[in-house]
């Protein structure tokens, strides 16, 4: 069993660029979660995840965002897709047939290649070869509807794994590995934090804390590990940080507000967290 994990979530850039916010806050605190013994990320949370893991830190990040010194992936999620999204997402309140019917509209995508989508992410990497600190990229077979946290154990090029948690539908198709096809791991959770269940301390960090119709909420998620023995808590967006973020999440022009909100809220948080994440 491991000992700490950083649960990042997915949600698109703002999610991301609070998420650096908070834990460079943190880290301002005296709250470093970038020593986690392991790291579970789905989609945007996939690449924070990887980038701690190699051994970024939070303040150097932080410092790219709010200065937009960095090129963060632009895609164009129209109204269209967003349509196509919700119809599948909404047209169920078991969490299954919700998979199963996103697993539909991931394999109809047309037009996008999986070659395509690989090298519109791997620019995105600090790191082409899995970082020695172990993580867990959350994906979820479009076939079965099973999820699995690729790691370095996993025998994937970490590019593809990498894709794999992001290949969210009707954007992207689902990324072969294996025998499976595989799609953004927000399909079947915002932030997936059962999935550190083996961890004896877990700090969960969900920019969207709960995706549409009968996906499961983060907070449900936290509240079973605790159940189980767990030690963890959960960091949601608050009210001010969900006007920073504005409509859309993949708007670019929103990341340095989204960023500054993540590090404000981490110093009336920090003392939540240590509690935690600190003996």
């Amino acid at each position: 069993m491991a000992d700490t994990a950083l649960v990042l979530g997915g949600g698109g850039l703002t999610a991301y660029a609070w998420q650096v916010g908070v834990l460079a806050g943190l880290a301002d605190a005296g709250v470093d979660l970038g020593d986690a013994d392991v790291f579970v990320g789905t989609s945007a949370g996939s690449l924070l995840a990887v980038e701690l893991a190699a051994g970024a830190a939070p303040a150097g990040l932080y410092a790219e965002q709010v200065a937009r010194e960095r090129a963060m992936l632009e895609v164009d999620f129209t109204l269209a897709m967003t349509a196509k999204y919700l119809w599948a997402a909404l047209g169920s309140r078991d969490p299954g047939t919700v998979v199963k019917r996103l697993s539909r509209l991931a394999l109809s995508v047309r037009g996008v290649s999986e070659a395509e989508v690989i090298e519109k992410i791997r620019p995105q990497l600090p790191v082409q070869r899995w970082p020695e600190r172990p993580v867990r990229l959350i994906a979820v077979d479009a076939l079965t509807g099973e999820p699995t946290g690729f790691g370095a154990d996993s025998g994937v090029e970490l590019v593809r794994a990498m894709a794999a948690s992001c290949a969210l539908p009707p954007l992207f198709p689902p990324i072969t590995i294996g025998e499976g096809r595989w799609m953004d791991g927000g399909i079947r959770s915002t932030a997936n934090a059962d999935l550190a269940q083996d961890c004896r301390r877990v700090v969960v960090l969900a920019p969207i804390p709960k995706g549409p119709g009968a996906s499961p909420s983060t907070s449900d998620q936290v509240a079973t590990l605790v159940a189980g023995g767990t030690r963890a808590t959960l960091l949601t967006p608050d009210r001010p940080a969900r006007r920073a973020f504005g409509r859309n999440p993949l708007d670019a022009s929103r990341i340095p507000a989204a960023a500054r909100a993540g590090h404000r809220q981490a110093t009336t948080h920090a003392e939540q967290i240590r509690t935690v994440w600190q003996d």
